[in-house]
């Protein structure tokens, strides 16, 4: 189960019926249903075109009376959801948590939990994380796991832990599921997993094995999740359907989880509910709780790991995630991990601590010789994904070092670009301060900054980049200008700003409209009255 962090380019431009749509455009038929699937995660799915979610796609197409195409790429990375959904190589996503940022969800389709799964001749009968077997048996828990950090709150973390891997679909053993085969294989005691991975094993392969829910076992680390179908943010045409699919095809999906000894909690707000108790909101950590920066993990413990073949670049990233400065100081200097390493996921420490907001994490990495333009797999340096999370205070820091602002990513996003698109103001205007080009245009539609700022009715944005020379009067592939744009979108803030800064209230789109035009099919009489009142020369109805 992950959940992505990053998105991509959400605004396309359209003229219908005079006025400009910054929306998708509705698709009441299509040519194919377009879902990313993972080529290697049975039981969830293959390139085969086996597991429940790639049962429920060819449900949820039929459903809309369209073909299923699948495009198949590792589901293990951190922001996934830029280099699929937003790269518009896909349209839908199965199985995403239901509050997953970036995207848009339906009513989430059913809720699950991590579980325990040991043999059932074993006679283990454990039901909870505080049983001091845990400590002994030979337990395996996935890298990126809730279940792994929950065993660690109750100090079971003498673990055999399953690393990330974007070759499963060509080696099953490093499958996500593979820990529960090694439990029936003997080479495990106990696998702590996510329950669906678990649930096809004793339901289809009719493995022996006890499958004990865990999600009423902690009261702080939500163990149990509800799932859903995402789609762009701006798709909501698309999710709108999605949605009467689902509901629809209630009893078929219901049938293919069953099928897949996918473990139903009960869940009221979801499509299907199950038979597993809820545990309900999790509660929050009291005052005691260790702090973020704390050592959970001992540098014995770390040795062991590596001592057991734990490679030193993945570790030295999980530690700068738990922004624990002992060990990765340790993992630097005592055991000299390469700064700049990459994870499984092609991700670098440097990105990771802008990830977790950890201005000391960053600044530690950066006095070990963090490079400040590094790229991650995917192309993005650390100043884009400062801007993604809106880190100005790093973006500073970053620039100051000699990060460059106007570096292009593989999906031709810039640092400025990917921060006016997500409406990140303080990132934006600190890359602007830094020199970024505020007249570059952003991805294929050709969208300038100013014309996103003003989509998003971010007018200290736009003032910052007017300020540094901004085109007012930039189109982008469809013949629209900013100040036509935030006049479709009724900020009339932003248009006011425009038109005293310059913009030709007169241009107009190859069909002949104009901002006023615009403004007047949409009936917006402040946006009217401004347009329509401004001064002579740039005034066309």
């Amino acid at each position: 189960m992950t959940t992505g962090k990053r998105g991509g380019l959400a605004l396309t431009a359209a003229l219908v019926t005079g006025a400009v749509a910054l929306t998708a455009v509705p698709r009441e038929t299509q040519a194919a249903l377009r879902v990313c699937a993972d080529p290697g995660n049975m039981p969830l799915s293959d390139s085969r075109g086996e597991g429940f979610e790639n049962k429920i796609a060819r449900v949820l197409a039929r459903a809309l009376d369209t073909g299923l195409e699948n495009y198949y790429r590792p589901g293990v990375e951190r922001g996934l959801t830029r280099t699929t959904l937003d790269a518009e190589q896909c349209d839908v996503m199965l199985d995403m948590p239901a509050d997953a940022e970036d995207v848009l969800t339906t009513t989430p389709l059913y809720r699950s939990t991590y579980v325990l799964a040991y043999r059932s001749d074993r006679g283990l009968a454990i039901k909870s994380l505080d049983d001091p077997r845990l400590k002994t048996l030979r337990v395996g828990v996935y890298e990126t796991s809730a279940i792994r950090e929950a065993l660690a709150e109750h100090d079971v973390r003498k673990v055999r832990i399953h690393y990330l891997s974007h070759d499963a679909d060509l080696v099953p053993a490093d499958q996500p599921s593979h820990q529960v085969q090694q439990v029936i294989d003997g080479e495990l005691d106990v696998a702590a997993a996510w329950g669906p991975l678990a649930g096809y094993y004793r339901t289809v392969k009719q493995a022996p094995l006890v499958i004990q829910p865990v999600n009423l076992m902690d009261d702080y680390v939500p163990l149990e999740f509800d799932m859903a179908v995402a789609v762009r943010r701006n798709d909501r045409d698309l999710q709108r359907r999605l949605e009467q699919a689902i509901r629809q095809e209630r009893d078929a999906l219901r049938a293919i989880l069953d099928e897949y000894g996918v473990p139903l909690v009960r869940c009221d707000t979801c499509i299907i509910s199950g038979d597993l108790p809820a545990h309900g909101p999790y509660r929050k950590r009291p005052p005691q709780a260790p702090e973020r920066g704390g050592t959970s993990v001992s540098i014995a413990q770390l040795n062991d790991w590596l001592a057991h073949g734990a490679s030193i670049a993945v570790e030295l990233n999980n530690a700068v995630l738990a922004d624990d400065r002992a060990r990765v100081l340790y993992l630097l200097e005592k055991k000299h991990a390469e700064v700049g390493a990459l994870d499984l996921q092609g991700e670098a420490p440097l990105h990771h601590a802008l990830m977790q907001r950890s201005d000391s994490m960053v600044g530690l990495l950066l006095a070990h010789g963090a490079d400040v333009n590094q790229r991650d797999r995917d192309g993005w340096t650390p100043l884009m994904t400062a801007a993604y999370y809106d880190d100005a205070a790093d973006i500073k820091v970053l620039a100051a070092r000699g990060a460059d602002p106007n570096a292009v990513s593989a999906q031709n996003l810039t640092p400025l670009g990917i921060a006016v698109q997500y409406g990140k103001d303080a990132a934006a205007v600190a890359l602007v301060e830094a020199g970024a080009d505020t007249r570059r245009p952003i991805g294929e539609a050709a969208y300038t900054p100013l014309m996103l700022a003003s989509a998003n009715g971010s007018l200290r944005v736009a003032h910052a980049l007017i300020e540094k020379g901004a085109d007012l009067n930039a189109r982008n592939s469809g013949g629209v200008t900013a100040l036509m744009i935030a006049a479709a979108k009724g900020h009339a803030d932003v248009v006011e700003l425009l038109v005293r800064a310059g913009a030709d209230v007169g241009a107009q789109t190859e069909h002949g409209d104009t901002a006023l035009s615009i403004a007047r099919a949409r009936g917006d009489p402040k946006v009217i009255k401004l347009l329509d009142e401004a001064p002579r020369g740039r005034s066309g109805a």
